[in-house]
């Protein structure tokens, strides 16, 4: 299934739906049209999420994945004013909100520069697949402006506080080698093989529990804000649901006849 947009793809392919940042000449900027489609994007597949929509790619086409946010735009907010552009980022963080509670895995395809608001992006997805042209840069700093679209909450959680501030401050550029080794890269991929890499884990998604993948992804999304015992109590709520479910029972029907797993990962590779 395709679905109509015109500064973004989306398309449905067995239980996996992939967005794709589509405006190449221009680097993809998140702005504009881009902007709002992304944000109607994620709105229609958290409707189907967990049911036809086992896992989600974002992506981009041409060079880069993002190359941030669009200058024209930011050009017309810096003569609009400070309500202006606080009212705006409160609508990309709804946007933003929506990507990071989604019940299902996200996974973002870096096959070029994510800059700015495009490495937020990366961030803000549970798996982060790079090509090895990609490019990592907080550029904000260079303009004058600071990170946004959830990078300062995101950043310093993934690689502590002293390397997220010499990232933010010198807004200097990242490799993928070096992206990986601060924990920003699960895997790189040669640049004509991310894609097809991505779809597979993805696709690896769609015979598991999705109240198992939604619960756990709630439960890790809260853990720096919720002290241990609220941990522990959404724990055992969770497990006492998931232990009712009707997919654990057909789970264990099917381990007791000695029958294959059907969700099985490393069967599966």
């Amino acid at each position: 299934m395709v679905s109509t947009y015109k500064d973004i793809l989306l398309e449905t392919h067995d239980g996996v739906a992939t967005i794709t940042f589509n405006r190449p000449e221009s680097r993809n900027p998140l702005g504009g049209l881009l902007r709002e489609e992304f944000g109607d994007a994620v709105i229609d597949i958290g409707k189907a999420a967990g049911t036809s929509i086992s896992a989600v790619i974002l992506t981009g086409a041409g060079p880069a994945f993002c190359a941030g946010g669009d200058i024209n735009v930011l050009r017309e907010m810096s003569d609009k004013g400070p309500d202006a552009m606080r009212a705006r980022m409160k609508e990309s963080h709804e946007t933003l909100e929506r990507w990071l509670d989604l019940p299902i895995p996200t996974i973002a395809a870096v096959n070029g520069a994510a800059a700015g608001a495009g490495f937020s992006l990366a961030l803000a997805s549970d798996f982060v697949f790079a090509a090895t042209r990609a490019r990592f840069v907080m550029s904000f700093g260079r303009i004058g402006l600071v990170p946004d679209w959830g990078a300062m909450y995101l950043l310093p959680r993934l690689v502590g506080l002293q390397r997220a501030k010499e990232l933010v401050l010198t807004a200097r550029m990242i490799d993928a080698q070096e992206a990986q080794s601060y924990g920003l890269v699960l895997d790189i991929l040669d640049d004509d093989k991310l894609l097809d890499h991505a779809r597979r884990f993805a696709s690896r998604f769609v015979d598991a529990s999705p109240d198992a993948i939604r619960m756990a992804k709630k439960i890790m999304g809260d853990a720096f804000e919720t002290s241990r015992r609220e941990a522990l109590d959404a724990e055992a709520d969770a497990q006492a649901e998931a232990n009712a479910s009707p997919y654990h029972r057909a789970a264990l029907e099917r381990f007791l006849a000695k029958e294959p797993a059907l969700f099985d990962w490393d069967r599966k590779d």
